[in-house]
Parts: structure tokens; C-alpha cells; sequence
């Protein structure tokens, strides 16, 4: 039913409750609905916003072309040349670079870096440390052709084959057990610091290791084994950074004959120490040393 007050205002009265049950829902969901495109549109509004936010500042990246030096010591600390950065040094691997939010973007994973200070002959920026680093741009032929004497390069731990042959009695038996440590020339990565503070990849050869028993002229067991046949025993992403170092004859039982191995990252202090293990019968097998 419908009426109308002095004021002017329109007011419904139904003689059916269910029916304007039906109505209060019907306009609690409409109201509803518009509250969810609402919030869908905001939340489109903030993607975009991110997106945008995220894009390159590729007129940084042309500005920071060249050699950049060092303000204190006059060292020269990286060049850019397109989106790479190079470095010195023989072993550190160049980088992609790129600038995004006044960041300096390094690597992959990345590497951040704040900027704080730059032009067209100045970069100031935050190391890992949160300390500031302050470079200048070269125009020094000299500081140019560092680049050109320091080649990259990755650094072989192994440089020469190395071969250990052994002896051994078991069960009455003579056994001959062979390692022949060979360098390859699969790159193992090792992010480390460099002086500055600054995240860099040194690149490393890894080794493959021939392991071979014989009984005699009978062969038990030959095989090439690489870093992978310890997967189940070492952290994937120390793993990753590591390299096949040694392998040694420990000693023999009734379990086979016992090799002491070490997995470790370049020059670093840490590494694991493994057995492997290879059976009278050619099972080999890997474990922690006793």
C-alpha cells in the first residue's frame, strides 16, 4: 500500500510479510554487488599503479654507460656496457643490470641497491651494508683497458688430472682401487661480496671424479661420478655453489671399500665430508663418514 505524508515523503506498507523479506534481501544483495565491483575496480586501479611503477628508467641506464671509478681510492669498480655490468677481475661474472624505483637492480636473483645521489658523472648508491658507495665516471683510456687485460675468465680449482691408485687386501683378496680427479669445463656460480659491498658471481670449473675397483683383472665397479650422486645428502643450494673437490680410500670392510669424499664451495671454509661407498659386488652407494 501506498501513502503520502504532509511532507511530500513516500512510505510502503505491505500486508505480506515474506514479500517484503524478499525485497530487504533483494536490495542487501544489490547493495553487495556493488561493493565487490567496487573493490574489483580499486584493486585493478593498484596493479596497474605497481606495473607502472615497476618500468625501467632507461634513460639511467644510458647515463650510467661507461667506467666507473671508485671516489676514494680511484680504483676502478665496474663498467657498463648496455645492460651488463663488467667487472675487473678475472673471475667475477658479468651482470645484467637494469634501474627501477631508484634502484640499482644487479643479477639473478637480484641484487638491490638504493640510490641516493646520481648524474651524468656521479652514482652514489647503498651497499648490501646500507653503507654508501660513491663512484665517479672515468674518461681515462687506462681505466678502459682493464677491461681488455682482465678478460673474464672462470678459475679452475683442478688445473691437471689427478690420479691416486691404491692397494688393498680384503678377505684374503687383492683389490685395486682407482681415482682419476679430471677438471671439466662445467661453470659452477659462487656469489660472494667483493670489497665494496657489492653482490658478485665468481665463476669456477667443477671436477668429475673416475672411480674404478678390480679385483684382479675383474672390474667390480667403473664409473664417472659427479656432484649430482650427492644430491640427496647436500643442500640444493649449497649444492648449487660447490664443487667436486676429492676423493680418497679411507679404508675397507666387510661393507666395501670406503671412500672419503669432500663436496665444498671455492674458497670457502665450508664443505662436506661424505663416504661413498662401493660394494664387492659393484653397488655403490653414499652416507655420512663414521
Amino acid at each position: 500500500m501506498l501513502s503520502i505524508s504532509n511532507g511530500g515523503e513516500y512510505s510502503f506498507s505491505y500486508p505480506n510479510p515474506l514479500l517484503t523479506i524478499h525485497i530487504k534481501m533483494k536490495i542487501i544483495t544489490t547493495l553487495l554487488l556493488a561493493a565487490a565491483v567496487g573493490c574489483a575496480a580499486v584493486s585493478c586501479q593498484k596493479k596497474t599503479d605497481v606495473k607502472l611503477s615497476a618500468v625501467e628508467d632507461t634513460k639511467a641506464k644510458e647515463m650510467m654507460q661507461g667506467v666507473w671509478i671508485d671516489d676514494e681510492t680511484q680504483e676502478v669498480n665496474f663498467m657498463v656496457k648496455g645492460d651488463t655490468i663488467l667487472y675487473p677481475d678475472s673471475t667475477s661474472q658479468p651482470a645484467f643490470f637494469k634501474v627501477v624505483n631508484d634502484t640499482l637492480v644487479v643479477g639473478e636473483p637480484p641484487s638491490r641497491y638504493p640510490i641516493v645521489k646520481f648524474s651524468a658523472a656521479i652514482l652514489v648508491f647503498k651497499n648490501q651494508n646500507g653503507e654508501e658507495l660513491k663512484l665517479t665516471k672515468s674518461n681515462s683510456p687506462d681505466d678502459n683497458a682493464e677491461f681488455e687485460q682482465h678478460k673474464h675468465q672462470p678459475f679452475a680449482v683442478t688445473t691437471r688430472q689427478l690420479k691416486k691408485d691404491t692397494v688393498v687386501t680384503l678377505g684374503g683378496e687383492r683389490y685395486h682401487c682407482y681415482v682419476a680427479i679430471n677438471p671439466t669445463k662445467y661453470k659452477v656460480l659462487r656469489r660472494v661480496f667483493n670489497d665494496d659491498g657489492v653482490a658478485v658471481d665468481n665463476v669456477y670449473y667443477d671436477n668429475i671424479i673416475h672411480l674404478s675397483v678390480y679385483r684382479g683383472a675383474e672390474k667390480i665397479y667403473s664409473s664417472d661420478i659427479t656432484k649430482k650422486l650427492y644430491a640427496s645428502k647436500v643442500p640444493a643450494d649449497f649444492l648449487n655453489q660447490s664443487i667436486l673437490g676429492d676423493m680418497n680410500l679411507s679404508r675397507a670392510d666387510s661393507d666395501g671399500f670406503h671412500f672419503e669424499t669432500v663436496i665444498g664451495i671455492p674458497e670457502a671454509t665450508t664443505s662436506y665430508v661424505l663416504d661413498t661407498t662401493v660394494s664387492k659386488d659393484g653397488k655403490i652407494k653414499v652416507g655420512e663418514m663414521k
